[in-house]
């Protein structure tokens, strides 16, 4: 199309000054560099509060902490849009935690979302239990200290970081309220999850896991995993946690996590108005 007459359509549709426009941003966000007490490793913490927040200075709200912050933030910030405006879902704070500074996004991922070391990858595996150290003392004292929090919070976390998740579970199950589990990688180091020790949990936990149907076949079998995952926590983690396991029809790998997120965002902070 020429460009004039692109300029003549553009004014025509009220969007003449499209050089000028200025770009999308999540609104009410803001991003920190947060450093490991021990390790001194830094990390960008992504906090996006509700619409709310600022004029109703009294009130406290639950929190969504992400991990992969890079896709999940985009992606959570939109499916909860709705939901939390339209009083469908109670407004939540979101707090999306991205790779350590200075390492590539795959190298810190695999590194900190893994439980156990692996000589068999190339990438170095293992710091899980250092991960959870940092967020347990410093990322999550950080929110709680300058943000009004309730006591209610969940950690979200896909593929590897389903993997982390459903070790932050087992291992310290009272560090958060609830737990979203997707994709979650229970194949790392021949399924050596399913072999861990579970602490109970002392309180009432919300545990959603999610798999895509077409991830059975795509080389993993991330269905079955997902199921062995599943029972493993509603025979160990004691009677205070409640697992919900939903296959998404026709999902894979690449697909799954807007469902995920979606449904258990809905199952975990749905406003009941009966």
């Amino acid at each position: 199309m020429p460009y004039l007459l692109l300029v003549i359509v553009i004014s025509v549709l009220g969007v003449s000054d499209v050089s000028h426009a200025e770009p999308f941003t999540l609104p009410r966000t803001n991003t920190v560099l947060l450093k490991d007490k021990h390790t001194k490793n830094e990390y960008p913490i992504t906090i996006k509060l509700p619409r709310s927040y600022q004029k109703q200075n009294q009130k406290r709200y639950p929190v969504v902490y992400l991990l992969d912050a890079n896709y999940s933030l985009p992606i959570t910030s939109g499916a909860s849009r709705f939901m939390m405006n339209s009083g469908t879902i109670e407004e939540v704070i979101i707090v999306a935690v991205g790779y350590q500074k200075g390492v590539s996004g795959l190298n810190s991922r695999i590194y900190d979302y893994t439980p156990f070391e692996d000589k068999n990858w190339q990438r170095k595996t293992g710091g899980a239990s250092q991960y959870l150290n940092y967020l347990k003392h410093t990322v999550l004292p950080y929110i709680e200290a300058d943000f009004r929090t309730t006591q209610k919070s969940t950690l979200v976390g896909n593929s590897l970081g389903g993997l982390f998740a459903a070790y932050t579970l087992f291992t310290e199950p009272s560090l958060f309220s609830n737990y979203i589990i997707g994709s979650p990688s229970v194949w790392f180091k021949e399924n050596s999850i399913l072999a861990m020790a579970v602490k109970p949990a002392a309180n009432t936990t919300k545990v959603y896991i999610a798999v895509g149907e077409l991830e059975e076949s795509e080389g993993e079998k991330m269905v079955s995993g997902a199921r062995q995952l599943a029972a493993k926590i509603t025979k160990q983690s004691g009677a205070l946690v409640t697992t919900n396991l939903f296959v998404i029809p026709q999902a894979r790998h690449a697909t799954a996590f807007p469902t995920t997120i979606t449904q258990a965002l809905d199952w975990i902070y749905q406003v009941n108005d009966n």
